[in-house]
């Protein structure tokens, strides 16, 4: 973590621990309970939007579909750099942010986001209303992860916090029921719509959730924007590995393989939607209410790993019966897929976990660091999986072995002394 987001010593306040029965200690898990409840309901109306699009456009037009879904929403999120999690750590700025503070760095990383999406149109060609939903998949991107950083930095982690994150999941929704209604199988038409549907939802929330007027305190967009810069690496390299398979295969394999893996990577959001939960209060709890961390990580991964575990198995198990069922038969190829990803999915949930420890920790930048035997391990496998002609199903397990080796590395990272880390970061 960079210095400059820490005052003092670096470190907040030690509070006392809340002890069970206290309204704060329930507040907490009503908010917990309400976070796994959104996770579901993201992971229904994901598989919903899933089944919609697959059905509407089949595997080669699903695949075509998420291969620009997945490189433009990527690129927008590495212009994007550490500006979340600089709004989160913010201890400088009084209440919530202004929203001149939160769109002057917005737009510069959105003028980054323009130019990565414009290098990626001319390689690749496409007809002007694919460049147009691109860059609309960008904005919804950015503005989209404002939101839930807010709600988080504000310690809403209840009913602002989920809505926040629900808001553009709606939105698609509403696009994709006007889009079947009427009928159209253009890839390009539902991509345009959809994402300019679920800008003007993202970009409406945070326009009405920020303060108005002008600040003389706090961190100014300047500062937020440095902030972000200096938390980019971490940020970028933990994305770059949560995407790192799935832009693989968009790139090494057909449209219909790459529609086959993306039902996987729903089966695996349903995973990580259950997972995720813990890591995300976790991460709000900043350190502050605990007396014996390492003890309480290693309780939060035993519970990371079961409530994960819940969700993976059954659908691992049942996977040939729901695909058929809600996708078609078109669609059973991905069904060995589907079951390596659930397993994924629960290796995915501890590396969330951890990484957030260590940034907790004062290790900052240096996550960027951590990551990268993992990153270079995926990197190789998908290369000797292309070269070898390896079945889809086993592809998928190639992303398990990154999470894994990252999560023993986080792991042993966070027993590290924090206060010298802090200083050097």
């Amino acid at each position: 973590m960079s210095s400059s987001l820490v005052s003092g010593s670096g470190r907040p306040p030690v509070q006392e621990p809340v002890r069970p029965g206290t309204s704060r200690s329930l507040r907490r898990r009503a908010a917990r309970l309400g976070t796994l409840l959104t996770n579901g309901t993201l992971l229904l109306s994901g598989v919903l939007t899933s089944v919609i699009i697959s059905r509407a456009l089949g595997p080669a037009g699903r695949g075509e579909y998420i291969t620009w879904q997945t490189w433009v929403a990527t690129l927008g999120i590495l212009a994007l750099g550490g500006l979340p999690q600089a709004l989160v750590l913010d201890r400088s700025t009084p209440g919530r942010h202004k929203l001149r503070q939160l769109l002057t760095p917005l737009a510069a990383t959105f003028a980054v986001a323009l130019v990565l999406v414009a290098g990626l149109a001319a390689m690749w060609r496409p007809p002007w209303i694919i460049v147009v939903a691109a860059m609309l998949i960008a904005a919804a991107t950015q503005l989209g992860s404002i939101g839930p950083s807010e709600a988080q930095r504000m310690g809403r982690m209840g009913v602002e916090f989920n809505l926040a994150r629900l808001a553009p999941q709606v939105a698609a929704l509403l696009a994709m029921a006007a889009l079947t209604l009427l009928g159209t199988q253009s890839t390009a038409v539902w991509l345009v719509s959809i994402a300019g549907l679920q800008t003007a939802a993202v970009a409406l929330w945070v326009v009405t959730h920020a303060e108005r007027g002008r600040s003389s305190t706090g961190a100014s967009h300047r500062r937020l924007l440095g902030d972000s810069l200096r938390l980019a690496p971490g940020g970028v390299v933990t994305f770059a590995q949560y995407r790192l398979d799935l832009l693989a295969v968009t790139v090494l394999f057909p449209h219909e393989l790459v529609a086959f893996y993306a039902v996987g990577i729903a089966a695996q959001s349903a995973v990580m939607a259950a997972g995720q939960s813990q890591g995300m209060h976790w991460f709000a709890r900043r350190g502050r209410e605990l007396t014996d961390r390492h003890l309480q990580l290693r309780k939060e991964l035993r519970r990371t790993s079961a409530t994960a575990a819940i969700v993976a198995v059954p659908l691992a198990v049942s996977s040939g019966l729901w695909v058929s069922a809600l996708y078609g038969a078109s669609f059973l190829p991905s069904v060995p897929v589907v079951a390596a990803l659930c397993f994924v999915g629960i290796l995915q949930s501890l590396d969330y976990l951890l990484v957030h420890e260590c940034l907790m920790a004062g290790h900052g930048v240096r996550t960027s660091i951590y990551r990268l035997p993992s990153l270079i391990a995926v990197a190789a496998g998908f290369g000797l999986a292309h070269l070898g002609d390896w079945p889809i199903g086993v592809v998928a397990l190639v992303p398990g072995v990154g999470y894994l080796l990252s999560s023993t590395i986080f792991f042993i990272a966070a027993r590290r002394n924090p206060s010298t880390t802090l200083q050097s970061a």
